[in-house]
């Protein structure tokens, strides 16, 4: 019995002893310890894109092409078209005198009554192609190249005006011709036509179908207004009993648009047709593309308004690619993003993984290599451009990010 409690005894001594051994063991700082775990470094891959640097300036959305409409005869403003309005050809534009004013499109401005059968010019064309897109019947005209005969004009390349319709018929007396003037022959150009009986008697029927009162037959200097197209009414600038020779409204384009103000040193950068990026005051985005890059630099202002303390500057506007995205924002601040400077087929690696060198410039540590001396071109978006010994697509290099 004693010898087996002995055993027990010393079983549990040796086992005590191991014990303490172990937690002296781990203790000792002479003991060996498990290794470190090797941390762990980014890498990113040399890639060979395309880069492109990029600027972004406020911008504003708004109507297209935005002016102001002056009045062209005297007299006193009776009608004015309510704001946001579309005025299109053949409607009326406001009232002088309560004689309805009517849009016509073309380039070439009314500038003179038209009243005498046989005159010609390109305000003459004017009124014949608007009578005929609005239906009306005018008859042959003759074709360009024809030469005509201009009784009692003013000298060629003038507005002439010839004899009236009746001229020339038995017992018709032939209009006086105008002091200092004589016949003229005159060839007509496809920018020309010439006020026939038919194209009269049209202006005639369009008169009556307006409301104008007499109708003769004769336009008036005033009756019509041409534009490039329909317009859309903004805010009134005149008052109904003013006189209807001065600002009457803002008009624009019904097509909206955003409009940029650019340093004109970027104007080189940008070019009509160029796609930009708009953020929208809801920060969502859509495409644009340059429409048109002003030609005229208007000199920059300070916020006090000091001429010249700000670089020049040119417009540029964009239409937006797709119109919904703006169709309920009448006015709004919006930023446009441009494209500036692109470097095709580089190689770029992220902007992290440049390193300065002591020596001045820059290198690259290549993943489990050597730290690599290397050019940089164009920073974008995060990336940039590089080249040196031994960089091609696909290398790793150890980078920040």
């Amino acid at each position: 019995m004693r010898t087996k409690t002995l055993i027990t005894i010393v079983a549990g001594a040796l086992a005590l002893g191991g014990v303490v051994f172990a937690v002296h063991a781990s203790g000792d700082p002479d003991s060996p310890t498990a290794p470190p775990a090797a941390s762990r470094v980014a890498t990113a891959e040399v890639v060979r894109t395309d880069l492109s640097d990029y600027w972004t300036e406020s911008g504003t959305v708004g109507y297209r092409k935005q002016r102001t409409l002056r009045g062209v005869a005297p007299g006193v403003l009776t009608w004015l078209p309510q704001p946001g309005r579309t005025i299109a050809r053949g409607d009326t534009l406001y009232r002088s005198g309560d004689r309805p004013v009517t849009l016509f499109y073309g380039s070439s401005p009314m500038f003179r009554d038209i009243d005498v059968v046989g005159m010609v010019g390109r305000d003459v064309k004017v009124l014949a192609d608007n009578l005929r897109a609005l239906d009306y019947r005018i008859g042959q005209q003759p074709a360009p190249g024809t030469r005509v005969t201009v009784q009692g004009g003013s000298a060629p390349n003038a507005a002439g005006q010839g004899t009236d319709g009746d001229a020339g018929k038995p017992g018709s007396p032939s209009p006086p011709a105008a002091s200092g003037t004589k016949a003229y022959q005159t060839v007509l150009t496809s920018q020309d036509a010439v006020f026939t009986p038919a194209l009269k008697d049209a202006v005639r029927r369009w008169q009556a179908a307006k409301g104008i009162r007499p109708a003769t037959g004769t336009v008036t200097l005033g009756d019509i207004l041409v534009l490039p197209g329909a317009v859309r009414v903004g805010v009134a600038s005149a008052q109904l009993g003013d006189d209807a020779t001065g600002n009457l409204m803002a008009i624009s384009d019904q097509t909206k648009a955003v409009t940029v103000e650019i340093d004109a040193s970027r104007a080189d950068d940008i070019r009509a047709g160029q796609k930009v990026q708009i953020t929208l005051p809801d920060s969502s985005h859509t495409g644009g593309t340059i429409n048109s890059v002003s030609s005229n630099v208007q000199a920059g202002s300070s916020d006090g308004g000091d001429p010249g303390s700000e670089s020049p500057k040119v417009q540029v506007v964009v239409a937006v690619d797709n119109a919904s995205a703006i169709q309920n924002i009448s006015s709004a601040t919006v930023e446009v993003r441009f494209t500036g400077t692109t470097a095709h087929d580089v190689l770029a690696v992220p902007v992290g993984a440049l390193l300065a060198l002591s020596s001045g410039g820059y290198g690259v540590q290549i993943s489990e290599g050597a730290l690599t001396a290397v050019e940089v071109g164009l920073f974008a978006d995060g990336m940039v451009q590089i080249t040196g010994t031994g960089i091609t697509a696909g290398t790793r290099v150890v980078t920040t990010s």
